[in-house]
């Protein structure tokens, strides 16, 4: 049996976002090699770990096919496909986890094929694993819905400036998760890449990466949800280290600072980062719209129940192609707790009634932001025990050791993590 010792502040993790779009903009910069390790987010480990093997063997000339191999990181596979067939000589078997491959890449596929890139399906009906030759594409005007995975859009973004007529993305449909394709373009324009984005369409100029003189990789705004819903059931204070103040940073979930303020959780920023307390009673009712920011909705859900705040949240659809189906799995386990969920199409809700169940296990789905956001309402059970606790590696590793800062311990035994209020246990 492990224990967690306390610290006194929270600290977090880079954001992954950010760091993803960085390594590979360094990648074309030619600076890839100097980038300093991101120790504390798997995703990022992976993503540099994939371009290095693509810097290293794209001329080789092997007989036998080098694999890629991203594991379970959805916004590697993407990113990497962009990457190694916009690369000249480069020619990998891109490969993941059954539930990653597994997961639609057809729309990205597609662009990259009209663009002139060799692409071949190893997997069942148009699924991965991915033979993938690098060239030079010839690019020019391509059309994508935008309401699939903002990554997608990203992605094409990211290498378009190595195409010969470099692109124009036409959406189909309205973007969803617009501000990451906001903090892309911004990313871009650092490394000296010309993007114009409008309401239907982006536009990316061929140019060369310039890496900027100095680049800092902010700490994660999505990680920091989480210990603004602790505060929902709570009358302390709780420091959280390194956030830049929305307005500033390049995160659109930022936003998390507005949406639990309508929940009555309000900061403070100073110089060391933000200052997280409840400022007002809670709401009975609220409704946010989550298009732009749909990682937010299982901290804001846990948040709600903990202090009886009915809420219903829209913008949400695209839960379902993370890595987990985010929807039906937050349903299921709130409802084991006691709580009666509705999931429609594009929204989730509570509309109140509950039946408190002591306790049990709450299961992960192999979904980092699930084990977080069901870990901090320890606050309000006294106690509750998440499976498959190492899930939180892929954006957060140290999250069980920063969860005392908000008055709770950790204890795992075996493949489960108990997590419980510091009065749980008679000491």
């Amino acid at each position: 049996m492990i224990k967690y010792t306390p610290n006194y502040c929270v600290h977090l993790p880079v954001s992954k976002s950010i760091g993803a779009r960085y390594l590979v903009a360094s990648f074309f910069a030619g600076t890839l090699p100097a980038c300093r390790e991101f120790d504390d987010c798997d995703d990022l480990k992976v993503i540099q770990k994939a371009l290095n093997t693509v810097l290293l063997n794209e001329n080789k000339g092997d007989t036998e096919v080098a694999r890629v191999d991203v594991g379970a990181s959805g916004t590697a596979f993407r990113f990497m496909a962009a990457v190694i067939a916009s690369t000249p000589g480069a020619d990998f078997i891109l490969t993941g986890t059954h539930r990653l491959v597994g997961r639609p890449m057809t729309p990205l596929l597609n662009v990259l094929r009209d663009a002139g890139a060799f692409v071949e399906n190893l997997g069942n009906e148009d699924k991965g694993p991915y033979r993938i030759k690098g060239g030079m594409l010839k690019g020019g005007e391509f059309k994508i819905r935008g309401d699939i995975s903002s990554q997608f859009i990203s992605a094409l973004m990211l290498v378009a400036p190595t195409w010969e007529n470099g692109m124009t993305l036409h959406f189909s449909t309205p973007l969803v998760s617009r501000p990451y394709i906001e903090m892309t373009a911004k990313i871009m324009e650092r490394f000296s890449i010309i993007v114009e984005l409008g309401e239907d369409h982006v536009s990316v100029k061929r140019g060369h990466y310039v890496a900027p003189e100095h680049f800092e990789v902010e700490a994660d705004w999505s990680a920091a949800s989480y210990f603004f819903a602790a505060k929902c059931f709570s009358s302390d204070w709780s420091s959280i280290s390194g956030l830049v103040p929305p307005g500033k940073s390049l995160q659109g979930d930022s936003a998390v600072v507005d949406f639990f303020l309508k929940m009555g959780v309000g900061c403070m920023f100073n110089d060391e980062g933000v200052v997280v307390c409840r400022v007002a009673d809670a709401n009975d009712y609220v409704e946010i719209d989550l298009t732009n920011n749909p990682d937010l909705m299982p901290a804001l859900a846990i948040g709600a129940l903990m202090q009886g705040t009915r809420f219903k949240f829209t913008g949400v659809r695209n839960l379902r192609l993370k890595e987990s189906d985010r929807l039906l799995a937050m349903k299921t386990e709130i409802e084991k707790l006691g709580y009666p969920i509705e999931v429609g199409e594009d929204s989730i809700e509570w509309q109140g009634g509950a039946s408190p169940v002591p306790a049990c296990v709450i299961n992960t789905y192999d979904d980092h932001r699930i084990a977080m956001a069901f870990a901090v309402m320890a606050r309000l059970n006294k106690k509750i025990s998440i499976a498959n606790p190492e899930v939180v590696n892929k954006s957060f590793p140290g999250f069980w050791d920063q969860l005392p800062v908000i008055g709770l311990e950790c204890r795992r035994e075996g493949d489960v993590m108990n997590v419980f209020r510091k009065d749980f246990y008679n000491r």
